[in-house]
């Protein structure tokens, strides 16, 4: 069951049907609730899925009540908090990285007359084993009690909408409101709807339009120059379109269902620097690696003591955020997938990160010499087009299926011919899977989703105010949202509406 099937949107639906009367017992929104995690899990990835999903949550559950039972025997609390986060990560890291190896052992095997069970990956690993993590890694150091209720720990942890792809959720934050009883209400229940319809657009008009145009191009391996470059620069928008699509879905349907998830954008694409793309970006994901992984690194005792040996007085001070910066950005490009492109990956993140810090005060001198003020227009729409370039060439490795093939398109991309601007205007773009038309609607999609953004940047709350609106005017707008949804997002034979991007992370 994927999110943009109409088997989801229906089953979405029975759920939220059935959830608000189920508020007049105590535990049955829960209940609804569990339920539906299960049906979804068991219909999205099989029975095996769910069952080893169930022994994580359980593992979870278990070393969450130990480290609490043993805080005051810290060695014996740090010993079953460590055993949790090795444990998690050595199940994350199998189904990631080594379940292809094991397929062939499997395979080997089986020609040999022996059978062994092939394990199937859980949906949802990268995700849920990052909560799990942050779950016991908060109660080792008394951020909050451990959940003795395992019905409540296993709603959490399963909520249908985020398993998929996000955002990563805290306990302190979420599992709360799993355990009150929610009254239904009108506009609330409008306001998640009209969310989710805006995530649909952003997926099936917008994201699914763009890859039919990215993959025509980029599986010409005759392409090169302008033409592979105006590939990548669509490839950008259409992974924002797609995930943040995703994420709306999610989180409308949530608030169809008044939980409140963490938000994971902040209109990334007005960012001026790949730093300020980053807290703006995946935002969940961002302060997973914040809270336990970047300061934990920063305050390490070992590393303070190293960084105060550095003779330079700048570097001593800028050397634990410098090596933190490296260590989580070469471990999100690994969280992202298997293979060098995605090391690659992480280390071009964590270059520009770390640079920024390393050559921040010279960078602030030029700027004050050359009179470039922050309040200047141009200054920050060049800030804006540059910190765009840079994170578009750094998606050649996630878009390509291995490190050979991004730097094959890299070498392809600098191959400039003449007149290669063109292919914007002179119809050439059609070649490649979409008529006029559609690349037309595809622009006009761009556009708007920017508008949106740069509204919300400058604080303009367009889901209130269309609800301010009159009846006659909200519904126009509503009706006129499915119809485009419906005509223009689902296609003829030659196209395909892919899954969504993140949910294969």
């Amino acid at each position: 069951m994927d999110l943009k099937s109409i088997a989801y949107v229906v089953f979405a639906a029975i759920v939220a049907i059935a959830y608000y009367p189920a508020g007049r017992f105590q535990y049955g929104q829960r209940i609804v609730l569990l339920c539906a995690n299960l049906f979804f899990i068991l219909a999205a990835s099989g029975v095996k899925s769910l069952l080893i999903i169930a022994a994580c949550v359980a593992i979870s559950y278990l070393a969450g009540l130990l480290i609490e039972k043993n805080l005051e025997r810290k060695k014996t609390a740090r010993r079953i908090f460590w055993l949790d986060v090795i444990l998690s990560l050595a199940i994350l890291c199998y189904f990631k990285f080594f379940r292809d190896s094991f397929e062939a052992v499997r395979l080997f095997f089986s020609h040999r007359g022996i059978s062994i069970s092939t394990l199937v990956s859980p949906i949802g690993i990268s995700y849920f084993t990052l909560t799990m993590i942050a779950y016991a890694n908060d109660i080792y150091h008394r951020k909050h009690p451990a959940e003795k209720n395992f019905l409540n720990y296993f709603v959490f942890i399963t909520y249908f909408p985020s398993i998929l792809e996000g955002p990563v959720n805290l306990y302190k934050k979420t599992a709360p409101q799993f355990q009150r009883i929610h009254k239904p209400n009108a506009d609330q229940i409008i306001m998640g709807m009209q969310r989710s319809l805006w995530g649909y657009f952003k997926k099936v008009v917008i994201a699914d339009r763009i890859g039919i145009l990215v993959l025509g191009i980029l599986g010409d391996e005759t392409t090169v120059g302008f033409t592979l470059f105006w590939a990548m620069v669509l490839y950008s928008f259409q992974i924002y379109a797609d995930f943040s699509g995703g994420i709306d879905v999610i989180m409308g349907i949530s608030e169809v269902l008044d939980i409140r998830l963490a938000e994971n954008f902040r209109a990334p694409l007005v960012s001026r620097s790949v730093t300020e793309y980053w807290q703006r970006w995946h935002m969940s994901l961002g302060e997973f690696m914040e809270k336990y992984l970047y300061y934990p690194i920063v305050l390490n005792k070992s590393v303070m003591k190293f960084s105060r040996k550095i003779p330079n007085a700048y570097l001593k001070k800028v050397f634990s955020a410098t090596l933190a910066s490296i260590i989580v950005f070469v471990l999100v490009g690994i969280w992202h997938g298997t293979g060098w492109n995605y090391v690659v990956y992480g280390c071009y993140q964590a270059f520009f990160v770390s640079t920024a810090t390393l050559l921040g005060p010279w960078y602030k001198s030029l700027r004050t010499k050359l009179h470039l003020s922050d309040s200047s227009i141009s200054w920050r729409l060049f800030q804006t087009l540059r910190t765009f370039l840079i994170l578009t060439f750094g998606r050649f490795f996630i878009r390509a299926g291995y490190l050979g093939q991004a730097f094959d398109l890299l070498r392809r991309v600098f191959q400039f011919r003449p007149g290669q601007v063109h292919v914007l205007f002179d119809g050439s773009l059609t070649a490649f899977g979409l008529d006029g038309a559609n690349i037309r609607l595809m622009y006009f999609g761009i556009l708007l989703m920017i508008a949106v953004d740069i509204l919300h940047e400058h604080k303009v709350r367009l889901r209130e105010t269309l609800m301010k609106q009159d009846i006659v005017f909200r519904y126009a707008v509503y009706l006129l949202a499915v119809f485009s949804i419906i005509i223009f997002g689902i296609y003829g034979p030659e196209f395909s509406s892919a899954s969504f991007i993140y949910q294969g992370f």
